[in-house]
This record gives C-alpha cells, structure tokens and sequence, in this order.
C-alpha cells in the first residue's frame, strides 16, 4: 500500500497546477494502465511494481541492495 500511496504522489503531484497532463504523465498513466480500459486498478499497480522489482533485483533474492540500484541508475543514465 505505501507503494500505491509513493506512485500516486509522484505521478499526479505533476499535475497539481495545471490543467492537462503532460505528454511524460500520460506515458506514465499508460504504462501503469495495462489492460488499456483507461483506468488505473490496484491489480495494475502491484502488477506493474512487481516487475520493476523483478528487473532490479538482478540476484532474485527477493531484496533490493544499493549495488543493484546502482546498475539501474546507470541504465537510465545511458538513456538520457
């Protein structure tokens, strides 16, 4: 639950002033909608960080450590 309450901060905190989503939050909106019926589920949500989980902790031990945060911040840096 505090995972929903972090993802929900972040993705709609973006959009306090504003009036329209920008083209980044609708990415996000779109990823966390997996079955595409436009809305976002709890099922979604846990099904959506279970794979974030599962491509971070590289090792599958159920734990995520600072090294393997480490690699996943230089992936994202190679894609800047």
């Amino acid at each position: 639950m505090v995972w929903l309450n972090i993802i929900f901060l972040i993705f709609f905190s973006f959009s306090l002033y504003s009036q329209e989503l920008s083209s980044d939050e609708i990415i996000y909106f779109n990823l966390l909608d997996t079955n595409n019926d436009n809305y976002i589920s709890d099922k979604e949500i846990d099904q959506v960080i279970d794979l974030v989980f599962q491509l971070i902790d590289k090792n599958n031990d159920k734990k995520i450590s600072i090294d393997e945060l480490n690699e996943l911040n230089a992936v994202i840096e190679m894609f800047k």
